[in-house]
């Protein structure tokens, strides 16, 4: 086979599974709408935490280090929970319960406190035989110490082996912040997102996602000849990136006008064109930077979730970088065109106690009121 027919080859490959990926995301928001979104949402951050954890976890078992802390699986996922808190949870559960928020800063708090308490706690019940070099390689994945914890920690290591030491703490504190900064932080935003503007604010970048994502790969089959970044991402290609980025520019308006055509958002257009820019230019550096973790610990891919696809970072890893600047932009300038920023969730709420038609005039007569 040529190597434009292996590329055909593999985007048959995907096709299959991406049209399965609509489907059931279709069926989804369908069925469940805004609460099914943001379970969804939840479910992606726990792919993607294991992921990436994992591809580094399997990476030093290769490599023959040393963890023996048997319920580190644990506490890696106790660290994850007290994430999720930290960005979208406390507002979650605060909402669904009576719990006020500042119950709930203190419950995270305490989830954060523990954490620090089962760490020393399985440090000091390592037998002494092997506890140096258990610790040297439990220290490694604390990614929640303190910045004095960390720094003393790093101070008490003896001199032959500081630089080595040194070289593998900062290289797995980096991982966790990845994981739970850059993916699990990012991705709340959608839940956010979907909160406070409705489920069409995260349904439209995502689809503009995958149409520079597809775009950029027929792009770079028919004619593709200059690499992008060929040390991070070989397959990609300049004429891709261009051609892709024309495609999601030429589709956004359209597409946006057709998703909203029932809201009264004003400047449509507008809005489409600066998120479209945004996928075209900066969203795809997401998945260069997932390439360059993969590479640095020899993985082809996060996962096997989705055949011909990868895992959930494999698949998201663009789509993360694009949620947090879709609401902090709808945040900024969607208020100032129209009303349609609170036009949602407001009839909503009314159309609790009235039918959907008078909702929709109380809350116009409102908007109108400048109340």
């Amino acid at each position: 086979q040529t190597s434009a027919e292996k590329k055909i080859s593999n985007l048959q490959e995907r096709t299959g599974p991406a049209v399965l990926m609509l489907a059931a995301a279709y069926l989804l928001i369908r069925l469940t709408g805004s609460k099914g979104m943001m379970a969804l949402v939840f479910l992606m951050q726990v792919g993607m935490y294991y992921e990436s954890t994992s591809v580094v976890g399997d990476f030093n078992n290769k490599e023959g280090k040393i963890d023996g802390i048997d319920s580190f699986g644990l506490q890696k996922w106790w660290w994850f929970a007290t994430a999720v808190m930290l960005t979208s949870g406390r507002k979650m559960i605060s909402d669904a319960t009576s719990l006020s928020m500042d119950r709930m800063n203190l419950v995270t708090f305490g989830m954060s406190s523990l954490s620090l308490v089962g760490a020393v706690v399985q440090l000091a019940m390592v037998s002494s035989d092997v506890a140096e070099d258990i610790y040297r390689s439990y220290l490694g994945k604390v990614a929640f110490a303190s910045l004095v914890g960390a720094v003393v920690q790093l101070a008490m290591v003896s001199s032959d082996v500081a630089e080595d030491i040194y070289r593998s703490y900062l290289g797995k504190v980096a991982c966790c912040h990845f994981s739970l900064l850059f993916l699990v932080g990012q991705s709340s935003f959608w839940i956010r997102t979907i909160k406070d503007y409705g489920l069409i604010w995260v349904l439209f970048p995502a689809l503009l996602v995958v149409v520079n994502d597809t775009m950029a790969y027929v792009f770079g089959v028919l004619l593709g000849k200059h690499k992008l970044l060929p040390r991070l991402s070989p397959k990609k290609t300049v004429e891709g990136f261009v051609g892709a980025g024309l495609s999601t520019l030429a589709v956004a308006a359209p597409l946006l006008r057709r998703m909203a055509e029932k809201d009264s958002v004003a400047d449509l257009g507008k809005h489409a064109l600066m998120l479209a820019l945004y996928v075209s230019l900066v969203s795809p550096f997401g998945g260069f930077l997932a390439s360059a973790v993969k590479r640095a610990h020899g993985a082809k891919d996060f996962g096997t979730l989705i055949p011909g696809h990868g895992g959930a970072v494999d698949r998201f890893d663009c789509q993360v970088v694009t949620a947090p600047f879709v609401y902090l932009y709808l945040k900024n300038f969607l208020a100032e065109s129209g009303a349609g920023a609170a036009v949602e969730p407001l009839i909503e709420e009314v159309a609790k106690v009235v039918s959907l038609e008078e909702a929709a005039d109380v809350v116009s007569d409102v908007v109108g009121a400048g109340i």
